[in-house]
């Protein structure tokens, strides 16, 4: 520890030094830190992130938190925060980029072991052990020794900063007004953090050209050809001209640089408009805050932000404009949680808020070394008095992130560039190689081998015609070589000569269809969503294919089955049930889900039908007292005026003008608009607009329309503050105001005060109208609005106190005493407040049923409670079945000794170093039971339009379906019913037990079931029952499964994985409820590496960042839950029902255009090589090639490139309209059909025939003539190109332009080249001379009688192999066209354009009778 106490003093000693001479004139003391003489060790473990513990004066305080930066080794460990599951015990040096893969998954059960030092644990190498020696403080900076020369002027040519072997663990951040304005960087005490300048290029001008071809020589294929070039320097067996061996290498080289620099373009014009944004910050000489750029901003600046304004960095909250120094930012730029988050200032300044001065801030922050956990942050503030405050991610606005709801806050920059938070979450596209590629990457190790195997035979063929010709001469047989050295150099020219066997431009054309296959599908316009003007995204650049090859999807449910929009729909209070069927008109609530009010509720809760009936009265108070539940139990913000800045663009502060006279006049305010990320404030005050008028009683079942609480607030000019309101005209009997609440007393007359309410049509103050809601969740969104609907309005909230306007009882103000706050282990939250009227401390508690059941208070059977309870639950059956989310809610009235005695424990949880969070829940179970029911509510999150067609669609396509989804199972059931995951006819499989062993006998008795039956099967085919039409009676079969069965079989211990994978082939859906992420992600990694499927994982939330990153192709949600899924994602879709186009339609075509190019391509360049063999059993194996150089170069960066784009890229095997009616289509490339081993080998002997057949018919036809060597290679080169474009043309299912105009420009270009070679290049790059050559062969008439010759001897092999196939047995795709013809030839086709323009109900009927034969013959 006396390292710990000697380095802790050290850094503030300089600090001193430098800031003696500060221009403020003050000096800056850093405290002293006194070690107890009692304190040994840690309080905790540092793998817990343990704080020190400091005693200074006569108070001890300690750092609170867990600082994740300690577990950090060599960079950091990329974002494993957000769902992202990783076993940290081995700890690897470098990053490890969030989306490029998954570092996988702790099993479950596992349980991380501690262990001490000394206990001989192993640790690594590079960095940490898991747990810190006790004897060592958890902020000992390791101090390592500097990078190498080299490292560093690496570091200086790619522009970033040299790492140290190990990073620091915490860091000190001096406020740079307190240090001398010119202090040398190396000398400033921040000197050594980055600025604020970001860089998302990979090259620089310098770097460009080294870092893009080192990372081109990675490919194999690249080198293998550079080999080839160096190889053509040797003079005893170069084959080509030097120059000419270059020119494939260097055309592929350049176009793929030329590729990467125009992305990386882009991406350098973004960072220069970010980087050229503006913000103000402190500056002491001027003693005020300036206008600086985004870039000049280091750390340790003291920065101030405006309403609407984007956080340019990380920074720690100081000061805010709100009195209780709190603040709200939208991470949606972030993290895409749109719900606002609340911040605080640090301890201490709440009470300096109106006092702050930035020229008096000495302190000096100590924080965590940068880590990609967003929220995680811990760190200790030093004042010069030596007290030392805790701070932690409450305190800390983070880069991209948007001030809402505040006229302004400062702070002090802690994390800059690319250190901040945002930037280190920053991993760019994702680069994943596809189950084609790797397939592909096998046959061009076939074709190095079939390569090597010719180049022997050569090479054996050389030795032997010179042992046969003994006596030869010069040039047959050099002096002074051998017959064996001969045959060594002829396999070496061989290499050289037939180098194209191995396909490098394959690579570049692959890699531009796959880009222009992106770009047509980012570009469709049947995928763009114009109501959320979103389109598909396609974030990994090289796995289209991969989308028509799925066999396994892994769905979430809330926000990607349903909306996510969350409907109340039913809630039950005191046993008795109030249904709302009917919602307000969507275009009228603009788009908000608001329903009209239960008649039978309001008749109940005013009390019309009895008013001496002593049971309505307390019905009536528990309606009321339940509706002030859903009102102040949550965290909604509430928002009423526009945010003002005192200070302007530039740091000038201005007088504020009275914030409601300017309400009338947006024309004289400016705004910044949200929608621009990184807009430049104008020269004017940040202000944010007034909500949106509401003057009628939310009773009134035609109510104006309000905006929609989680819309973005733009501009003053969006508050109709001028319109008059709508005339009042509701009915008599809801004019009548409620009961008070809890002792109030029931007044039935209207006030004259309420009625010039009701019946005035003035405008009202800006605290009359309705409030725009921020809120954490849809749910608790729809649970806040349906309160006001019935007049229980929440109006205002703080820390300390929330406004209600409650029903007949006026407004009151509650006291907050405590928020515990929801988290996914207790499923609840809870507040406890105290009643202006009664003074009762009272706890409103909701949550799940299967938390807040338990803890209810225990009641007598035959009480009224037990039956409320007894009728509430058969009530959440009944909401569950229908498919409604369910909470409960419940409150507890506490004595001030109880809430005194809870309180004083509560806070000692607070302070705790071990164990934090289980202490706090610990101490949550504490109060929150012997709760009392009030009732519940069943919230509907509606299925997404077009969900049900989706599932069906795809489940035809023989693709098993998953929903993984942490719902009750009831609920989950019934969903999976209404989505058609589930079909009436199906079976339904149930694996809900309590154990282990109940598991096992459960799975085996399903499968001895399954078995005996006669349609039973192997379960590795039965999984294929959709895509097989053999059996049209084959039985289907569901699986439902809960979390607990989950955790039995996905431990290893129990040896229940593979039963259970081997029950699940039987079924074609399962249905997985009470999951949690990491059960998500490991369901996706079993199925994936177990039963060897290619998998897809698609989401909307958080939850789902594992199970997405987990499967081969992931796909993101853009929906309510935010962007996180999105941004963790291969792919990104507005809603799910374009998954079904994105598949069966993008998917199919992308993998058979690939598979179909990549063959041709194989095809192409077989057959080339091969005529080159041939060519050699006439000239001795001598390596003599009768092709000019420059069409062997030419072939394929010229000749034939363009074909193979065509067919990559706009081939088309079926339209579009039939993918989609006929989903079984889909298994070809599910099952992998159009490539695979097979088709390669047909491809090489299709090709060795084609080489035959054109060599042979060329030498046959020119035997025993005079033809020169020269003439005959052009002769056979011509014969080639016109096989090779009919072949192609073959190939082509569906004529465009685009193709016939490949075919006839390939044809022309080789054309317009030879003529004007060999007319104009007598002697050229030292070749010999090929003047006149093709000018010749064409004036005579063989040139053009072999020709066609060629072509039909060549092609008709596979021209009646198409035939007798398409005859006999067509596959899948070729039945479907030729049905869909001879419907056309039938006249069905005229059924369905008669029915287009008359009646809707018979395209319905003709489409869904087609879709229903499809579907039972994919059972079939």
């Amino acid at each position: 520890m006396s390292n710990t106490g000697e380095h802790a003093t050290s850094d503030p000693s300089k600090i001193e030094a430098a800031s003696s001479s500060s221009t403020a004139g003050s000096t800056y003391t850093f405290p002293e830190v006194v070690r107890s003489p009692d304190t040994r060790g840690h309080g905790r473990s540092a793998s817990h992130g343990s704080g020190t513990t400091f005693s200074g004066g006569a108070a001890s305080t300690s750092v609170v938190g867990r600082p994740s930066a300690l577990k950090s080794t060599r960079g950091h460990q990329r974002a494993f925060s957000q769902g992202q599951i990783t076993d940290s015990s081995g700890i690897r040096p470098g990053h490890s980029r969030v989306g490029s893969k998954t570092d996988f998954i702790l099993p479950p059960g596992h349980k991380e072991t501690e262990t001490t030092s000394g206990s001989g644990s192993r640790t690594s190498a590079k960095g940490h052990s898991r747990q810190a020696s006790r004897s060592e403080s958890i902020y000992t900076l390791r101090r390592t020794a500097p990078p190498s020369f080299w490292k560093r002027f690496l570091s200086f040519i790619l522009r970033r900063s040299p790492r140290y072997e190990q990073e620091e663990r915490y860091r000190i951040v001096v406020p740079n007004h307190t240090v001398p304005p010119k202090t040398p960087r190396k000398e400033h005490p921040n000197g050594k953090r980055p600025n604020n300048k970001v860089r998302t290029t990979k090259y620089t001008l310098l770097s460009f050209l080294p870092r893009n071809l080192l990372e081109q020589f990675h490919r194999v294929a690249n080198l293998y050809f550079i080999f080839i070039v160096l190889l053509n320097w040797f003079p005893a067996i170069n084959a080509f001209g030097k120059e000419i061996a270059m020119i494939p290498v260097v055309f592929v080289l350049g176009v793929t640089a030329v590729k990467d620099l125009f992305e990386d373009r882009r991406r350098h014009a973004s960072d220069k408009r970010i980087n050229n944004s503006t913000c103000r910050i402190y500056q002491s000489e001027n003693d005020r805050y300036k206008k600086v750029l985004w870039k000049e901003v280091r750390v340790g600046d003291l920065i101030h932000l405006s309403n609407n304004e984007v956080v340019p960095a990380d920074i720690l909250l100081l000061r805010s404009s709100d009195p209780n120094g709190l603040c709200y930012i939208d991470t949606g730029h972030l993290d895409g949680e749109t719900n606002l988050k609340q911040r605080k200032v640090a301890r201490g300044f709440t009470e300096k808020q109106d006092g702050f001065d930035p020229s008096k801030f000495k302190s000096v922050i100590e924080v965590d070394a940068p880590t990609t956990k967003i929220y995680r942050f811990h760190g200790a503030m030093l004042h010069p008095s030596g007290t030392r405050i805790p701070v932690g991610t409450d305190n800390l606005l983070l880069r991209e992130c948007l001030l809402k709801n505040t006229d302004y806050v400062e702070g002090i920059v802690v994390y800059a560039g690319h250190e901040t938070k945002a930037m280190l979450n920053n991993g760019g596209p994702r680069y994943k190689r596809s189950s084609l590629e790797k397939q592909m990457n096998q046959d061009v190790l076939w074709c190095v081998l079939i390569l090597i195997f010719l180049c022997v035979i050569g090479a054996i063929g050389c030795k032997l015609w010179l042992s046969t010709y003994t006596n030869l001469q010069e040039p047959f047989r050099p002096d002074g070589y051998s017959d064996s050295s001969e045959a060594f150099l002829a396999f070496w020219t061989y290499i050289i000569i037939l180098q194209i066997m191995i396909p490098l431009s394959l690579y570049v054309t692959l890699e531009m269809c796959k880009i222009i296959q992106v770009y047509h599908i980012h570009n469709n316009v049947d995928l763009y969503d114009p109501l959320i003007d979103k389109r598909t995204e396609c974030r990994a650049l090289n796995i289209t294919e991969e989308l028509g090859q799925i066999q396994y999807i892994f769905s979430d449910k809330t926000g990607t089955l349903t909306e996510n929009r969350m409907i109340f729909r039913n809630c039950t209070i005191a046993g008795v049930d109030y249904h709302h069927p009917t919602l307000q008109d969507e275009s009228k609530t603009k788009n908000t889900l608001t329903v009209l009010c239960n008649a039978k509720m309001v008749q109940d809760m005013l009390c019309q039908e009895s008013v001496t009936d002593s049971s309505s009265l307390i019905h009536a108070t528990r309606i009321q007292e339940f509706l002030l539940l859903l009102a102040v139990c949550n965290t909604v913000v509430c928002s009423h005026h526009p945010h003002y800045d005192l200070m302007n663009a530039s740091g000038i502060l201005e007088p504020v003008p009275n914030a409601f006279e300017q309400e009338n006049k947006p024309e004289t305010t400016t705004t910044v608009s949200p929608n621009d990320k990184y807009s430049r404030l104008e020269e004017s005050r940040s202000v944010t607009p007034s909500p949106p008028l509401h003057t009628s009683s939310h009773f009134d079942n035609r109510r104006t329309p309000h905006v929609p609480s989680l819309s973005p607030i733009t501009s003053v000019d969006s508050s109709p503050t001028s319109e008059a309101p709508p005339k009042n005209s509701r009915p008599k009997i809801l004019n009548i105001t409620a009961l008070g609440f809890l002792g109030n007393k029931r007044n039935m007359n209207l006030t004259d005060e309420q009625k010039v309410k009701i019946n005035q049509s003035v405008t009202p103050s800006p605290h009359e109208l309705k409030p725009i809601f921020e809120a954490e969740s849809p749910d608790e969104l729809a649970l806040v609005d349906t309160a006001y609907i019935y007049n229980c309005k929440l109006l205002k909230r703080t820390p300390s106190e929330v406004t209600v306007d409650l029903p007949g009882a006026g407004r009151y103000d509650f006291k907050i005493l405590n928020i515990l706050q929801f988290d996914s282990v207790r499923k609840c939250m809870s507040v406890i407040i105290k009643h202006p009227v009664t003074k009762q401390i009272i706890l409103y508690c909701k949550g799940a049923d299967t938390t807040i059941i338990p803890a209810l208070a225990p009641v007598e059977d035959d009480s009224e409670q037990k039956r409320i309870i007894c009728q509430t639950q058969q009530q959440l059956n009944a909401y569950a079945k229908q498919g409604l989310r369910v909470l409960l809610m419940a409150k507890r009235i506490l004595t001030v000794t109880e809430y005194n005695e809870w309180l004083r424990k509560h806070k000692e949880a607070e302070l705790s170093h071990d164990n934090l969070e289980k202490k706090l829940q610990e101490s949550y179970a504490l109060i929150e039971h012997n709760l009392t029911l009030l009732g519940a509510t069943g919230i509907e999150d509606r299925l997404q339009e077009g969900v049900p067609e989706t599932l069906a669609s795809l489940i035809s396509a023989g693709i098993v379906v998953w929903v993984v989804t942490g719902d009750k199972p009831e609920t989950a059931i019934n969903i999976a019913y209404s989505a058609k995951l589930f079909s009436p006819q199906m079976e339904l499989l149930k694996l809900m037990t309590r154990s282990k062993e109940a598991a096992d006998r459960t799975i085996s008795f399903y499968l001895n079931e399954i078995e005996r039956q006669p349609d039973g099967g192997d379960p590795t085919s039965s999984s294929n029952l959709l895509s097989s039409r053999s059996q049209p009676k084959a039985k289907t079969r569901a699986l439902v499964i809960d979390g607990k069965t989950l955790t039995f079989i996905l431990d290893r211990r129990s040896n229940l994985t593979k039963p259970f994978l081997k029950l699940t082939t039987y079924c074609n859906s399962v249905l997985c409820c009470r999951a949690t992420p990491l059960q998500k992600a490991y369901i996706v990694k079993v199925v994936k590496e177990e039963l060897k499927m290619r998998t897809l994982a698609i989401g909307d939330g958080a939850n789902d960042v594992s199970m997405i990153q987990t499967a081969d192709v992931g796909i993101g949600i853009s929906g309510q839950e935010g962007m996180q899924a999105v941004m963790a994602a291969d792919f990104s879709l507005s809603r799910f029902k374009y998954l079904e186009r994105l598949l069966l339609v993008h998917g199919h075509w992308s993998y058979d255009r690939l598979s179909s190019m990549i063959l041709y391509f194989f095809y192409k360049n077989a057959a080339f090589v091969f005529l080159i063999f041939w060519y050699q059993l006439y000239c001795g194996y001598s390596g003599a090639v009768m092709i000019d150089q420059m069409y062997l170069m030419l072939y394929n960066l010229l000749f034939t490139s363009l074909p193979p784009l065509a067919i990559g890229v706009y081939d088309q095997d079926a339209p579009e309209y039939l993918l989609r009616e006929n989903p079984y289509l889909y298994r070809r490339g599910r099952l992998g059909k159009a490539y695979r081993s097979r088709s390669f080998w047909f491809t090489m002997f299709d090709a060795i025939y084609q080489s035959l057949a054109i060599f042979f018919i060329c030498q046959g036809i020119y035997n025993e003539s005079d033809i020169d060597i020269w003439e005959f290679g052009t002769v056979v080169t011509t014969a080639c190109m016109f096989v090779m474009q009919l072949h192609a043309a073959i190939e082509t299912r569906s004529w465009t332009i685009l193709h016939i105009g490949s075919y006839l420009v390939s044809i022309g270009l080789f054309y317009l080249y030879s003529i004007i070679y060999n007319a104009y290049c007598v002697n050229c790059f030292g070749l010999p001379s090929n003047y006149w050559i093709i000018q010749h062969a064409m004036s005579t008439a063989n040139y053009w009688l072999l020709i066609p010759l060629s072509c039909v001897v060549a092609l008709l092999p596979r021209i009646l192999l198409r035939v007798i196939k398409t005859a006999v047995c067509p596959d899948d795709v070729t039945r479907a066209i030729m049905m869909h013809r001879r419907a056309l030839r039938r006249g069905e086709g005229f059924l369905v354009s008669w029915s287009r323009s008359t009646s809707a109900s018979s395209i319905y009927r003709t489409t869904d009778n087609r879709t229903k034969n499809n579907i039972l013959t994919a059972v079939g």
